[in-house]
């Protein structure tokens, strides 16, 4: 299972579970400030505004995509690697949404605030 909260804290921030049991019991969160995630936790940056497994390197593993919003002025997605028993922050990566081919039109482009058309493969 996996959740976000999409908070504007420092505390916003990801769990995510491995047995798909809804309990804190075994919980792991992920945060900007957790090691191996890129980033540092800022106020505003809405890190887990938007949360999907899904299996992109199509290994029976489902990565964790995690959205931040409100990161820089253009949004991230951060993408973490599956394993058996989990995400793994090693390696993980990240696409700003300048990278990604987003063109600022408005304000605020929010890259990042929601994955519609993320598929889940597991």
């Amino acid at each position: 299972m996996l959740a976000g909260a999409k908070s504007r804290s420092r505390r916003a921030g990801t769990r995510a579970r491995s047995d798909g049991f809804a309990s804190t019991a075994g919980a792991k969160a992920y945060t900007q400030n957790t090691d191996g995630v890129p980033g540092t936790s800022e106020g505003g940056d809405r890190f887990g505004a938007a949360t999907h497994l899904v299996d992109v390197t199509k290994d029976g593993k489902a990565e964790v995509m995690v959205g931040a919003p409100g990161e820089n002025s253009d949004g991230l997605l951060w993408t973490a690697r599956g394993s058996a028993s989990g995400p793994v922050t090693s390696g993980s990566t990240t696409t700003s949404g300048t990278a990604a081919g987003v063109k600022r039109k408005y304000a605020e482009i929010n890259f990042g605030a929601a994955l519609p058309g993320a598929q889940s493969t597991i």
